[in-house]
C-alpha cells in the first residue's frame, strides 16, 4: 500500500498543471516525506516528475463518470489520496482525502442556461468534497472564506496554501535583443498593454479592450492590447465580440504562446492589465513580477490578498475606473518603478519550497489523526 496517492491527470493543464508541476517538483526534498511511498496516478510520463514517485496509469476523463467508476480501486490502494481539484472520489473507502480547491468560478459564475450540467455538477462536487474530505487545501484565504460562506466548510478542515510562479520566468531573463526578435515575429509592436489569460466573461477582457480603444481615440495612448489566452468553448460568442471590435494595430490576439514567448510579452508590456471580476489565486500577477512588469489590476475577490501592494487596483464594477488607471500606470514613473520593486519584494512571500512544507504537513497531520 502506498503511503499518498496523488490524482496527476491534469499535469498538462494550465493553472492545475502549474500547481501539480511545483509541488511535485518539491515534495521530495521535504524530510516528512522522503520516507514515504508516494504514488502518482495518471499519464505514464508522470513518473518522471522525479525519482521518488511510482507511477501508476490513470486514464478516465476528467469530470466523467468513468472516473468515479475507476476511483475506489485506486484510492484503496493508497493510506492518503490529494485530489489536486474538486473532482474528487465520491467514495474513499477508510482511506484518508485531502482535496485542494482553487476556486468555485463554476458555482459563483454560474450560468445554467448556457451549461447547466457544468454548474451542477461543480455545486454537487464541491459540496462533497466539502463533506467527505479528511482536510482542504485552499490555494488563498478568498477561496477559503468562498467553501465557508457557500458550501458550509468549517474554517478548522481548511488550510490557506498559496501557489507560486514557475521558476522559468524568475531565472530566464531574455536580452532586449531576444525579445526585440521574438515579439517581432509574434507580430507584436511596442508599448502595448498584455492580458493573459482564458477570453471568459467574468475575466472581463473586454473592457479592456474598449477602454484602450476609447484612450487611443483621445489621443491619450499610443498602446495597443496584446491578448493572450485560449478561447473557451462554452463562450465561442465573447470570442467572436472580441475580434469584432479589432481593428488596424490596436488588437493582437495569440490564442497559444511558449514561456519564452510570454517571458518576452511580459517584459515588453508597459503593463500586465488583469480586470477579472474573480480569481482563486492568479498565476499571472506573480509571472508578471517575475518579469519586472508593473501590474494593474482589478480590486476583486482573492487579487488583493496575491498582488499585495505590488499593483495598482481600480475597480472594475465602477465603468470609469480603468480609463485613468491606464493613464497613470502608463506614465507615471515613480508609480511603475515603485510598482517594479514592490513587485520583486512580493515574490518572496511565494514560493513551490513552501507550498511543498505546508502541503506535506497536511499529509502528516491527516495521516496520524490530527
Amino acid at each position: 500500500m502506498y503511503d499518498i496517492g496523488i490524482d496527476v491527470r491534469m499535469l498538462r493543464h494550465t493553472g492545475i498543471g502549474t500547481y501539480l508541476k511545483g509541488l511535485l517538483r518539491e515534495l521530495p526534498n521535504q524530510n516528512e516525506i522522503s520516507k514515504k511511498q508516494i504514488a502518482l496516478f495518471g499519464p505514464a510520463q508522470a513518473g518522471r516528475v522525479g525519482e521518488i514517485y511510482q507511477s501508476i496509469h490513470f486514464s478516465a476523463p476528467i469530470y466523467s463518470i468513468r472516473e468515479q467508476i475507476t476511483y475506489p480501486g485506486l484510492v484503496k490502494q493508497c493510506r492518503l489520496w490529494h485530489a489536486p481539484h474538486y473532482n474528487c472520489p465520491i467514495r474513499k473507502g477508510k482511506s484518508k482525502l485531502v482535496v485542494t480547491i482553487h476556486d468555485i468560478i463554476h458555482w459563483i459564475y454560474r450560468d445554467p442556461w448556457k451549461s447547466p450540467f457544468k454548474a451542477v455538477y461543480a455545486e454537487q462536487m464541491n459540496r462533497r468534497a466539502v463533506k467527505c474530505a479528511d482536510h482542504i487545501i485552499a490555494v488563498s484565504a478568498y477561496t477559503r472564506d468562498d467553501l465557508i460562506r457557500h458550501f458550509g466548510a468549517h474554517k478548522e478542515r481548511i488550510s490557506v496554501v498559496h501557489e507560486a510562479v514557475d521558476e522559468f520566468y524568475q531565472k530566464n531573463a531574455l536580452p532586449e535583443s531576444d525579445r526585440a526578435r521574438i515579439l517581432l515575429k509574434l507580430g507584436v509592436n511596442a508599448p502595448y498593454f498584455l492580458y493573459v489569460g482564458l477570453i471568459k466573461p467574468h475575466k472581463n477582457v473586454l473592457a479592456l479592450v474598449n477602454a484602450v480603444k476609447k484612450l487611443r481615440r483621445q489621443n491619450q495612448t499610443k498602446s495597443a492590447v496584446v491578448v493572450v489566452g485560449k478561447k473557451d468553448s462554452a463562450y465561442a460568442a465573447k470570442h467572436q465580440e472580441l475580434m469584432a471590435i479589432k481593428t488596424d494595430n490596436d488588437l493582437v490576439y495569440l490564442p497559444y504562446v511558449t514561456k519564452e514567448q510570454l517571458s518576452a510579452l511580459y517584459a515588453g508590456a508597459v503593463a500586465l492589465v488583469h480586470p477579472s471580476y474573480y480569481e482563486g489565486f492568479g498565476l499571472t500577477l506573480l509571472e508578471a513580477m517575475a518579469c519586472g512588469t508593473p501590474v494593474l489590476a482589478s480590486n476583486r475577490a482573492s487579487i488583493p490578498e496575491i498582488a499585495g501592494n505590488a499593483a495598482h487596483y481600480f475597480n472594475p464594477l465602477d465603468e470609469t475606473a480603468l480609463l485613468p488607471a491606464l493613464i497613470a500606470i502608463e506614465n507615471d514613473e515613480s508609480l511603475r518603478a515603485q510598482l517594479i520593486d514592490n513587485g520583486k519584494k512580493r515574490l518572496h512571500e511565494f514560493s513551490w519550497q513552501k507550498t511543498a512544507r505546508q502541503t506535506s504537513e497536511i499529509y502528516n497531520r491527516v495521516l496520524e489523526g490530527l
